[in-house]
């Protein structure tokens, strides 16, 4: 660290607060000057304006209302011939139509007489034609007929479409009177009368001339809470409530809260009406929230004295008011977090220098790391504890590659002395693949720039790859707790030998016993056994090519086996007899009937020998491993993978493939995991390529002949060629010189000869 660097050393916590105690003053102070600014506004006059100006809306919108209605009423009024036997013309039905489709609040026309029949024409489009009960799919207009004949009231409902085609009627008795409705009565002592219907809806009635009959129109009374909503008298939602002197409400911006029965301004709003306190503002309190308030009188439509009251939350009408503040204050802000990022940029930067060592020490395993100095003296702390920590971490990951190696390695010993087959192979896997791996790292080809072996770490873990990777063969070679003296495995095909062999002599037996008691059949005795004897050596034959699993088997070889598994033969001695402990759990305690029938092939041995049966074995379609092997294969590679995880770090953690299921004629090569030749990395591609080749030229391997230098290339030609392995790689192992140095230092002198590699080189695919 430099001495000026030293010298000008501050804490962190002393910059931070001075930075925000800088803010917190502007704040603060700008806090307070906004505070008086806003009480000296004054608002007043404008509010009440407002008021004004609503109600004086209201108050025109009103009479607008009265004088077209009592002008539609007498112009019905004046018309003839709107009726025919108390019932509607067809003319005045469309009359009734034109009128309600032009008119948005009005809501039906009725017609009613003074024997108390009524006409009722109503548009279903709007909202309060939901209380008629019959809905009517694709109905627009009804009209609603109750007439009296001689014994009862009938009243009839017609729905018609918009074309007034008839849709649908229905019809029941009511004991219904028109004569007694209020709005009738009111018709026929004044010239237009109005009635509340509900508290949405009035009813403008007026008397025809020419008769007795009153016409009547429903308005609805929603347009005005309409008008209401649609004026708030601050930026927050006002509430308005347009009621008469009883306390009926006639329209309101919020319909619920006039309900409410704690929250509800009905009470307070009534007191104000009965002092007379008109057209000026008031405070009240509706539960826990003030209002400012302005109440002021409107003639209803319904000519009965009303009222108009607004009330505004006191809190909201500061939002207007304080619009100035708000830009100041975020002004404000804007200059203190401009300010704190100005004091802050210094500690940010120290920050990142210290973040990209240490990343750049990371990605190096820690071997260097260069300490920062700063002007705060908390970070160089840090960084000399990062630096003292790095140090400490290099150190332990060399440690820990050579203890993960030595693992690897050891483990892999131990596995290679335990099989039955791969003994003193134990190297040649991992020797192999070092050889092909260097020799990728050396090429210039695009397809091996994946892989760079430049100092002894990297050759080391590649190796530790490859040493990992031998702990595949745990999940294929049988490790057997001996049960008793003769539990070993083996290969079956010899019990199903002797079978055929028992067969071969019941035959010979038979022919000899027919023959002595019948010597004149001596001569097609003696074919038949021929005969018989030929066909069990085909059926041997067969058994045996299947059971090493070089072809794949055909629908018609299944059927083959299938039928040779129905033969049968004699056992004259007892099966539950010698075997080990576990095994005579399985074998049922009754005794034995003898001589018993046996099957040739037997599908039942997972009773004695705790595996799939001869038949489910040699029915596997192509290979030699079942699906239940393959399975318990990939677990135990699972949990290998899981192990060799834990003792690697991240950045290198082992890569373990399964190389194990793969015929050993390699005619066919199914990839581990079920991946395909693209999903493979180089890496896998070498190692899969060096397993395979180890097992060919291998003298202890049980699944093929041992195989000469040139016979295992052109293997491995031919099934790169066929796309399971890497074309690639396999031209790799032969340009290098690979496959030669292999030879010399493992295979046995009888299986080294000449290769002529230029063939396989030509040849592209």
């Amino acid at each position: 660290m430099s001495t000026s660097a030293a010298k000008a050393t501050l804490s962190i916590r002393v910059r931070l607060f001075s930075a925000f105690l800088f803010t917190g003053l502007l704040v603060s102070f700008t806090a307070i000057a906004l505070y008086y600014y806003h009480n000296q506004i004054q608002t007043k006059d404008a509010r009440l304006q407002t008021y004004q100006t609503i109600a004086e809306q209201v108050r025109y919108r009103t009479e607008q209302n009265k004088r077209q209605i009592n002008d539609q009423l007498m112009g019905l009024s004046n018309l003839g011939a709107l009726t025919k036997h108390n019932k509607l013309t067809a003319n005045a039905m469309t009359k009734f139509a034109q009128i309600l489709e032009q008119q948005p609040r009005y809501q039906s026309i009725s017609i009613g007489y003074m024997n108390g029949d009524l006409q009722k024409f109503v548009a279903l489009d709007k909202p309060e034609s939901a209380q008629y009960i019959h809905q009517v799919k694709g109905a627009k207009w009804l009209l609603v007929s109750i007439q009296k004949n001689s014994t009862d009231t009938l009243r009839e409902e017609f729905y018609f479409d918009s074309r007034f085609h008839f849709l649908s009627k229905f019809k029941e008795i009511t004991t219904g009177d028109i004569t007694t409705s209020e709005w009738y009565k009111a018709a026929l002592s004044e010239s237009t009368a109005a009635t509340f219907q509900s508290e949405n809806s009035l009813i403008y009635s007026k008397k025809l001339k020419t008769t007795k009959a009153v016409i009547a129109i429903e308005v609805s009374l929603n347009s005005n809470a309409n008008i209401l909503r649609n004026n708030n008298v601050s930026s927050q939602p006002s509430e308005i409530y347009f009621f008469t002197e009883k306390g009926d409400l006639l329209a309101t911006s919020n319909a619920e809260k006039w309900k409410s029965p704690s929250h509800s301004p009905y009470p307070l709003l009534i007191k104000l009406v009965e002092s007379e306190a008109l057209n000026q503002s008031h405070e009240i309190k509706v539960g826990s929230q003030h209002y400012e308030t302005y109440l002021t009188n409107v003639m209803s439509e319904a000519n009965t004295p009303s009222y108009l009251a607004m009330l505004v939350p006191k809190q909201s009408l500061l939002l207007t008011e304080l619009k100035t503040v708000i830009y100041i204050v975020l002004l404000c802000l804007v200059l203190s977090i401009l300010l704190s990022w100005i004091f802050s940029t210094p500690i940010s930067k120290a920050l990142n220098r210290l973040n990209i060592a240490l990343n750049k020490a990371k990605n190096e395993g820690y071997k260097t790391f260069s300490s920062q100095p700063t002007r705060f003296l908390e970070l160089n702390n840090i960084n000399t504890a990062f630096s003292e920590m790095s140090h400490l971490i290099a150190e332990q990951t060399i440690k820990h590659s050579g203890r993960a190696t030595l693992f690897a390695s050891l483990n892999a010993q131990l596995i290679d002395n335990k099989t039955h087959y791969n003994q003193h192979n134990i190297n040649r896997f991992p020797a192999l693949t070092n050889m092909l791996g260097i020799a990728a790292s050396k090429s210039n080809l695009t397809e091996f720039s994946a892989i760079t072996l430049a100092d002894e770490t990297q050759i080391n873990l590649f190796q530790n790859t490859a040493w990992a990777n031998l702990y595949h063969h745990l999940s294929t070679d049988q490790v057997v707790n001996k049960g008793s003296k003769l539990d070993v495995p083996y290969n079956r095909i010899h019990e199903i030998r002797m079978r055929f062999e028992v067969l071969w002599r019941d035959a010979e037996i038979y022919y000899y016993q027919q023959s002595k008691a019948n010597p004149g059949l001596n001569k097609p005795l003696k074919e038949a056994l021929i005969k018989e004897q030929l066909q069990l050596m085909r059926d041997f034959e067969f058994i045996a090519k299947v059971n090493q699993g070089y072809n794949k088997l055909t629908a018609r070889d299944q059927l083959r086996l299938q039928q040779l598994s129905e033969k049968t033969w004699l056992r004259y001695f007892d099966s539950s007899m010698g075997l080990s402990a576990v095994e005579a759990i399985h074998i049922a305690k009754k005794k034995q009937k003898l001589p018993a029938t046996e099957s040739l092939l037997n599908n039942q041995q997972a009773d004695i020998h705790g595996e799939l049966g001869e038949l489910y074995n040699l029915s596997i379609t192509q290979g030699t491993a079942t699906d239940e092997q393959e399975r318990q294969a990939k677990q135990q590679l699972d949990s290998i993978k899981t192990m060799l995880n834990e003792l690697s770090n991240k950045k290198q953690s082992t890569t373990v493939i399964d190389l194990s299921m793969y015929h050993g004629r390699l005619s066919a090569v199914p990839y581990p995991e079920n991946q395909s030749d693209h999903d493979l990395s180089v890496t896998e591609h070498i190692m899969l390529l060096s397993n395979i080749f180890v097992t060919l030229t291998s003298i202890d391997s049980p699944i093929k002949s041992t195989l000469s230098l040139s016979q295992a290339i052109a293997v491995l030609y031919q099934i790169s060629t066929d796309k399971h392995l890497d074309l690639a790689t396999f031209k790799l192992f032969l340009t290098s010189g690979v496959y030669q140095q292999y030879a010399q230092q493992y295979l046995h002198p009888s299986q080294i000869d000449a290769v002529d590699i230029e063939p396989y080189l030509a040849n592209e695919h």
